[in-house]
């Protein structure tokens, strides 16, 4: 029984002295970064904490002056930023310790022991003294590229595996993109009418007729004129514009609104086959950040609204009656506040439509910049083998 043992032993130290020298090859350490969690690791430490219960909550958003939308995209924003400036400092301090950083991982592999890099990985000493002394061409780092299946002088058909998957991947993260942004876009209409609803709601509060009589012919208009464009929130605003469910006066003035509303209503939607060539267009060189911001549909929206209120000219011709009527049904039916609770119901499924969104568009970012890497190794590996022969 004894030799048995002593005998495994033996062979165990034969089997490690074998591999410990095979395990030197390869010695390195690798970090990876991790994305802090936006409410444990930025609220309330770096940012404001009632901009993230407002966000969050809908809780102190008089407080920073925001509504719950608006907090909660100035919160992402802010986070997004602060976020990229950390990725920047620890590639940085990747780099200043002769370690390579891979964009796509996010990760730093730093060699250890006497093992140097090359390339992407880490190899012995001798390995690298041994191997056959071939150069690439003298431009090949900064234009890589132009010795690939990536030239547009290749044909698509013709393009190389890696290649193919990256544009397939590229058409893929287009199409997110454009989705994302065309839920922004209607989420920042549907924050801009709520906007209009609430100066409306104050108007009846105080019952001011002049004053129910602006916002109502304002909030119709800016309804009717973006409906088309728009989706969700608009079917409650206009089940309180309805000609044929309210007073006789308002209900005229509605069917004016209608009638007067741009035929042009393309022009009020947001573009979204634009916005997917451009991403295209910047994808070889652009941040994620860069290419996530093309069309910037918030300020497209703005301006859609900003341009439907300069519309509006004149207004409903409500007699005091009327106006009772109004409060009665919008006011203290509590019409306008159902109104309001349905759009912010709306909204949220569209926040965590776009949370989701943004979880895949980060995804294929990162899988686009894989396919980009090994096409630059696979042209690499070509050159360098074509020299030995």
């Amino acid at each position: 029984m004894q030799t048995r043992k002593q005998n495994f032993f033996v062979i165990l130290g034969i089997a490690l002295g074998f591999l410990l020298p095979l395990a030197a090859l390869a010695a390195s350490k690798v970090d990876t970064y991790k994305v802090p969690d936006v409410k444990n690791d930025y609220c309330g430490v770096e940012i404001n904490f009632q901009y993230c219960k407002c966000a969050f909550h809908d809780q102190y958003c008089d407080a920073v002056n925001l509504d719950k939308d608006g907090a909660h995209s100035y919160v992402l924003d802010a986070f997004r930023k602060w976020n990229r400036e950390r990725i920047q400092a620890f590639a940085g301090e990747c780099l200043g310790s002769g370690g390579y950083w891979d964009k796509g991982k996010r990760s730093c592999t730093v060699c250890t022991g006497d093992d140097v890099l090359q390339g992407n990985h880490c190899v012995a000493p001798e390995k690298v003294e041994n191997e056959k002394r071939c150069e690439l061409p003298g431009d090949f780092e900064k234009s890589w590229e132009k010795y690939s299946d990536f030239d547009s002088a290749v044909s698509a058909s013709g393009a190389s595996y890696e290649v193919g998957r990256y544009n397939q991947t590229l058409d893929e993260l287009s199409t997110l993109i454009a989705e994302a942004q065309a839920i922004e876009y209607d989420m920042e209409i549907d924050r801009e009418t709520r906007l209009e609803l609430r100066e409306y709601k104050r108007a009846l509060v105080q019952n001011i007729r002049n004053n129910i009589t602006k916002a109502i012919f304002r909030l119709a208009w800016v309804t009717y004129s973006t409906a088309k464009g728009a989706a969700g929130g608009v079917d409650s605003y206009k089940k309180l514009l309805e000609p044929e469910s309210v007073v006789e006066g308002f209900g005229a003035a509605m069917k004016l609104v209608q009638a007067h509303i741009p035929a042009g209503e393309k022009q009020l939607q947001f573009d979204t086959s634009t916005v997917a060539g451009q991403v295209k267009s910047v994808a070889w060189n652009a941040t994620l950040e860069a290419m996530e911001s093309v069309g910037d549909p918030k300020a497209v929206a703005t301006q859609v609204m900003k341009d439907v209120k300069g519309a509006v000219v004149g207004g409903p011709d409500l007699t005091d009656e009327e106006v009772a009527i109004l409060r009665e049904q919008h006011l203290n039916n509590k019409a306008v506040d159902v109104a309001l609770a349905e759009s912010y119901a709306i909204n949220a499924e569209r926040r965590r439509r776009l949370l989701e969104l943004e979880k895949q568009i980060a995804g294929k970012y990162n899988e686009l910049q894989e396919w980009k890497a090994k096409e630059y190794s696979r042209v690499r590996s070509g050159i360098l083998e074509d020299c030995k022969k």
